[in-house]
Order: structure tokens, then C-alpha cells, then sequence
């Protein structure tokens, strides 16, 4: 009975792996190269210093006086510059919309010839290609970019192979991509998601595509490893003192699969998790309606335009200005190069919220009693970020509940930044820890991590390339 479960797992180890074996070895190399190349995009870091400050007495036209000819309810407004001149740019339900703040004209449709303007001033270049309309490729698969669709699409003639796509509802450069970002990419985030663009417009087809693919892949390693395991000997060893009874690439399989083989289950299975087979590892959010209830209402556009020439005041040299909303009360954030400032209604700077006053208006949310509330001018087990920068100081805010929910809050804005449940914790420890070697302290000690996460990636790959091998000889055996 025991030689004939070895027999059938030995067959479907061995079939599985020539099946999957590719994509396990696409995985680990893919995933190398995320770590050092991320999906292509445009930061605000980028974004800001090419945009012309807003020059206050350009604005000829009120926020509310611009929304007029924006109908719907928006959920976010914004004043920055296009082409040098001073736009409002409101997003809702219905898409982008935005307006001239010197005219009160509607900005979009956005013409071709008008795109190739504004790649133009973001580049600072002179020989700029036709621009494109496409509705979504590769670079552009986010449903976060829908509100603006169809897009421009523009090469730029430089060295870098630059090619930015602009909204034509707003006229404004949503991405940059550079040749050495793409091509990449291809091999790192797009394989590794299975980010294909057909696929990405199925979200249900994909999810599942994906579930599929990494469960046959962590049966193939579980089965693996078992009979690795299993024809190991390190006490009545093989002839000539060998622990293994293979010789050449499977003896070199045999070896890695027991070196890297614990490794790659733990990945493949935090990675199938991810997807939440069966509702597993599913994080919960925050109640419905709690981004409504913390700002007190829906976000109003001021009518007042020499209040906002005096906010403008405030920060010389502003890019950018969005209204936020807290406690039924507006503020306006303005931003620069290097420097953020936030005023309230009055054009006065406006101060952090403190702790308690965070807590007290979170706690509308839950319904249990607040255990502590603090700020936290350093990354804990939960809040913490290797990659883009973490908002520091921050709240955190505790409650006294079975759950021990815990809310992690911006003190300039008020908005919520993480919130943390039991379910959460789970997933942190068994997606996080496991698929992106999250142990505490080692996420902070770089260039250690790198180094353990960047051995283990190539140990994996070299697994996956010897199955390989040996499902290919099998094939044509």
C-alpha cells in the first residue's frame, strides 16, 4: 500500500511538474525582478516639479462656479496646472471631469494635437511621435485609469524609449513608461501576476486562471518535497556514502528540492492564499459608509473665490491643491516640490489632529469603547512599508474589543490608513511573513533581506529549471 501511494504521487509529481514546471520557474525569477523593478508609474515625487506653480490671480473662477458644469456628485476636486494654466479636475461616479480655473471652459474632450502639447512640457522634449487613442494596454490595466478613458497614448523620440499616456477627459500624463521599465516588467510583474491585459478585463476569469495555476504548482512542490524527503537517507546511506540514490540532474533536483523545496511550498501556498480559495485568508475593511461618516458629509466646493486666493497664499510656489474633507468641516491641502501645507476654512494653517480627537471620531465606527489611542512615530509589526514611504507620525487607536480592532490614521488629514482585525493579522502573518519574508526584524535590516530573499529566489529557480530539464528528457525519451 505505502509503495503503491509513493508509486501514484511519484506520477503525479512528475506530470504536474511538466506541466508546471515553467511556470514555477517564471515565478522565482519574476519575483526576483520585482524587487528591484516595480510596475511601471508615475509618482507624485515625479509628478510635481513638472507642473507649473499656480499663479492665484490666473484663478478667475470659484471651485463651486467649476462644478457647476461637472454634474453628479465628485468625490475628490483638485486644482493644479495644465499647460501652465490653472484646471480644476473633479472625479466621480461618472468619470473625469475637469475645468479651465482662468476661463470656466471645460477642458476635455482632449484633442490628439492637444496630448502631444502636454508630453511635450512634461518632457521638456522636442521631438515628440503622434499620439495614439487606445482604450487600455498593458501599462494601463488599473482600474483606477477608467474615469479617463480612451487615453493618449505618446512616444516620446529619446533615448530612454519614454512613453507617457495622458487622460483625454483632463488632459493630464497619468503614466510614464521607459523601455528598461517594460521590458522588465514583462518578465517580473506581468508574469508574475499573469497581469496580461485580456485577462485583466475579466477579473473573475483571471482570479481563477490564477488560483488554477498556483494550486497545480503547490502540488507539485508538496508532492516533491514528500518523496524528496522520503528517498533521503543520512544514517544507512547509499553506496559510496551518497544520502541520495540519483546521479546527475535528478541527483542535483533531488538536492535542491530538499535545500529549497520547504521554501517553495511555503511561497506557492501563501501565494495560492492570496486568492482566497473557499473565502480563506480574506481581510476584512472597514464598516460601509465609515469614509463618509468620519468626514462629516459629502466634499463641498467653495464659492468663495478670494478665500481660496488666500489659501493659495499660504504656500508659495503650490503645484497642487486638493480639498479633503473631516468632521464636516473642509480643508484644503496644498502641495509642492518638498513641502505640504494644509489650510481650513479661514486660510489659517491648520495643525495636526491629536490622538483623542481621531479617536473620538473613529469610534463612531465601532461599537466597542477605546482601549488606548496613541501616536507612533515609528513602523510596527503591522504598519510598516518596504517599499513606498510610510506616514509617520501616525495614530494608532485600539479598541476593547474581542477582535482587538486597531486603526492606524493619518493626523494631518484624518483619513484611515490601515485597519486591523483578527483576519488581518492572519493575513499579514501567513501572506506577508511567508510570501514576502516579512519576519520581524528582518524586513528592516537591509541589505540582509535582500540577500536571504534574493539567495532563496535563485535556489527556487534553480529547482524549477533541473525539473525542467527532467520533464523535458521525459518527453522526448
Amino acid at each position: 500500500m505505502k509503495a503503491r501511494l509513493a508509486r501514484s504521487l511519484h506520477l503525479v509529481h512528475r506530470w504536474l511538474g511538466i506541466g508546471a514546471g515553467l511556470l514555477v520557474l517564471g515565478w522565482f525569477v519574476s519575483g526576483l525582478v520585482m524587487l528591484y523593478v516595480p510596475f511601471p508609474k508615475l509618482t507624485a515625487e515625479e509628478r510635481l516639479p513638472r507642473l507649473a506653480p499656480i499663479l492665484a490671480e490666473a484663478v478667475r473662477i470659484s471651485p463651486a462656479q467649476a462644478a457647476a458644469l461637472c454634474p453628479g456628485e465628485f468625490r475628490s476636486l483638485r486644482l493644479t496646472t495644465l499647460d501652465a494654466r490653472p484646471v480644476f479636475h473633479f472625479q466621480g461616479k461618472g468619470g473625469a471631469c475637469s475645468v479651465w480655473a482662468d476661463s470656466g471652459l471645460p477642458v476635455g474632450p482632449v484633442s490628439a494635437e492637444a496630448a502631444r502639447e502636454t508630453a511635450r512640457r512634461f518632457l521638456g522634449a522636442t521631438s515628440i511621435g503622434e499620439a495614439e487613442s487606445i482604450q487600455r494596454d498593458q501599462w494601463t490595466v488599473y482600474a483606477s485609469h477608467n474615469a479617463h478613458r480612451p487615453l493618449y497614448r505618446v512616444a516620446a523620440n529619446d533615448a530612454a524609449g519614454t512613453e507617457l499616456y495622458i487622460s483625454s477627459r483632463s488632459g493630464e500624463v497619468l503614466v510614464d513608461t521607459t523601455r528598461f521599465e517594460r521590458g522588465w516588467s514583462w518578465i517580473g510583474t506581468v508574469l508574475h501576476w499573469v497581469y496580461f491585459t485580456p485577462l485583466r478585463d475579466n477579473n473573475d476569469l483571471w482570479r481563477q486562471i490564477v488560483l488554477c495555476l498556483s494550486f497545480a504548482a503547490l502540488l507539485t512542490a508538496t508532492t516533491g518535497l514528500w518523496l524528496g524527503i522520503q528517498r533521503l537517507r543520512l544514517k544507512k546511506r547509499y553506496p559510496r556514502g551518497h544520502v541520495t540514490p540519483y546521479r546527475g540532474i535528478k541527483r542535483w533536483h533531488h538536492l535542491l528540492g530538499l535545500t529549497a523545496g520547504g521554501f517553495a511550498c511555503t511561497w506557492l501556498l501563501s501565494g495560492w492564499l492570496s486568492q482566497h480559495p473557499f473565502g480563506l485568508l480574506e481581510v476584512s475593511s472597514p464598516p460601509a459608509g465609515a469614509a463618509r461618516r468620519l468626514t462629516g458629509g459629502p466634499l463641498q466646493a467653495s464659492a468663495d473665490l478670494a478665500l481660496l486666493h488666500r489659501q493659495l497664499a499660504r504656500l508659495p510656489g503650490t503645484r497642487e491643491a486638493e480639498w479633503q474633507r473631516f468632521g464636516s468641516r473642509n480643508y484644503l491641502e496644498l502641495r509642492a516640490p518638498g513641502n505640504k501645507l494644509r489650510v481650513d476654512e479661514h486660510a489659517e494653517i491648520t495643525p495636526p489632529f491629536s490622538a483623542e480627537t481621531l479617536a473620538e471620531a473613529v469610534h463612531a465606527l465601532e461599537d466597542a469603547p477605546v482601549a488606548r489611542a496613541e501616536l507612533i512615530h515609528a513602523p510596527d509589526l503591522y504598519y510598516y512599508s518596504h517599499r513606498s514611504a510610510l506616514i509617520l507620525p501616525a495614530a494608532r487607536i485600539r479598541f476593547a474589543d474581542s477582535q482587538d480592532t486597531t486603526y492606524y490614521m493619518d493626523p494631518a488629514s484624518g483619513r484611515i490608513l490601515l485597519r486591523l482585525d483578527n483576519a488581518n493579522r492572519r493575513h499579514r502573518w501567513i501572506f506577508n511573513a511567508l510570501h514576502r519574508f516579512d519576519f520581524p526584524p528582518l524586513g528592516s535590516l537591509r541589505p540582509l533581506w535582500d540577500i536571504i530573499v534574493t539567495t532563496l529566489c535563485l535556489l527556487g529557480a534553480a529547482l524549477a529549471t533541473s525539473g525542467c530539464i527532467l520533464g523535458w528528457r521525459r518527453i522526448n525519451s
